[in-house]
């Protein structure tokens, strides 16, 4: 069995860290599986649908460095699996080093999900990330992206929106990627099926790496691995997403319709209380002054 190496495209808050643990977990003598070790470097924003961009962000010190580390694992025996979503942007580059021995993976998760989580990581919140700006915060101004018609309405779309709108482009571009990759080094898989064990989806993934069926991947808990999980004040509305008929559409094509979302559980896991708010500024006003006490 050659070893293999995979990279994902898919978008942030997508299950990415469970999937990495369960893996590292479940196969720890096959295969190297980490989640986004280098964080935002990539740089999507500026390598997406522009090989020569990505084949010069490949090149850059830190990256270059990484995937020749990758380069020696796979030459050592274990497979590599890169967990995560900053690498979509730079596949012509993988491809060109990796040649067969790349396998893509688009994971998809539901697109209000994703957009309402966005919403609480303060992504398209005026002020606030100047990490995801021009890095991985994909906008209608960056030159890869599809929806360019989407910068005349920018300016009045909510940040639940505009977490739409990165979902759709990540996940186009995605079928984009698998009409360029033969079928046998693709595959597509759903953040919920896999989250659902016993499932036969962990199975058909295991397969796809190459990897032989354990009863510690195929049961693994299916309990999230989030060491990011936030609420929010800000408004999500749901009912946003029928504005977007053409993000609607590419949701029903992947498996996911409008009218799935439980309006209950979203608020539920996703917006903050009053109570919870009190409690968050009373923690906050608590660590400044035991720091003001002990410097």
């Amino acid at each position: 069995m050659q070893p293999t190496v995979t990279f994902f495209v898919t978008t942030p808050r997508s299950a990415t860290q469970w999937l990495g643990a369960a893996l590292g977990d479940a196969y720890p003598d096959l295969v190297v599986a980490e989640h986004e070790p280098l964080g935002f470097r990539y740089r999507p924003s500026a390598t997406l649908r522009d090989p020569e961009a990505a084949m010069a962000m490949a090149r850059t010190p830190e990256i270059a460095g990484h995937l020749a580390r990758i380069q020696a694992i796979v030459d050592s025996g274990r497979s590599y699996v890169e967990v995560g979503f900053p690498t979509f942007g730079i596949t012509p580059a993988l491809r060109r080093m990796f040649g067969d021995r790349l396998h893509l993976v688009q994971m998809t998760r539901d697109p209000v999900r994703v957009a309402a989580s966005l919403v609480t990581h303060r992504w398209y919140i005026d002020g606030a990330r100047d990490d995801v700006h021009g890095m991985v915060a994909l906008t209608p101004s960056d030159a890869g992206v599809m929806m360019k018609s989407y910068a005349a309405r920018w300016p009045t779309m909510t940040a639940f929106e505009k977490g739409l709108f990165l979902w759709a482009e990540i996940h186009a571009y995605g079928l984009e990627v698998e009409a360029e990759t033969p079928r046998e080094r693709f595959a597509r898989f759903r953040a919920e099926d896999l989250l659902a064990p016993p499932s036969s989806r962990r199975r058909k993934l295991a397969a796809f790496l190459d990897l032989p069926e354990r009863a510690a991947w195929t049961v693994a808990p299916e309990s999230r691995i989030d060491r990011f999980h936030n609420t929010t004040t800000e408004t999500i509305d749901p009912r946003q997403l029928s504005l977007h008929p053409e993000i609607v559409a590419l949701a029903r094509r992947l498996g996911y319709a409008a009218d799935d979302t439980d309006h209950a559980a979203l608020t539920e896991r996703y917006r903050r209380t009053t109570a919870q708010s009190i409690r968050r500024m009373a923690r906050r006003t608590a660590k400044h002054v035991a720091s003001a006490l002990f410097t």
